[in-house]
């Protein structure tokens, strides 16, 4: 039987602080944080993360590795611009750029790749709020607790 349903994107990781509550020995298991799983969610991705320790070196490389190849090439040294629309502008053109590169002694270009990928890649019309809001109170020293994170009110407040 034919699956009419669109498979997930599947994402790389490694062990990101953001999604990865608690890794689970030296398999790819993760505890994921409740906030990752809502976003993953949101935008129907499926996680894949990179084996810890010597085993999943390799992995890291591939994720960290092409990161590295766009900051130095791009934004070494850092790039000045009065506005984030400014800087966006070279941004995209570098981007462009990458796109008709190959990897290595990889046949397809970056862009090829990503062509197989687009189909994939129907985000969802809404928006997902990744930030939280906490209702912080005063306590008698006239500072607020947000999670792990106590700080003092101004004499003015």
């Amino acid at each position: 039987m034919l699956n009419s349903k669109p498979a997930q994107p599947k994402v790389r990781y490694d062990n990101l602080k953001a999604a990865v509550a608690q890794v689970l020995g030296l398999s790819r298991a993760r505890v994921e944080t409740d906030r990752w799983i809502a976003f993953k969610s949101h935008f129907t991705i499926q996680s894949f993360y990179c084996r810890p320790g010597i085993d999943g070196a390799h992995e890291k490389g591939g994720v960290e590795g092409q990161i590295g190849y766009f900051r130095r090439n791009h934004f070494t040294p850092v790039a000045e611009a009065e506005s984030l629309a400014e800087l966006n502008e070279p941004v995209e053109q570098w981007d462009r750029h990458d796109g008709r590169r190959r990897i290595g002694s990889r046949t397809r270009t970056i862009d090829e790749y990503f062509d197989d990928e687009r189909p994939l890649l129907p985000l969802p019309e809404q928006r997902f709020e990744t930030g939280r809001v906490f209702t912080p109170r005063v306590d008698r020293y006239r500072q607020i607790a947000v999670r792990t994170n106590r700080c003092p009110l101004s004499r003015s407040a």
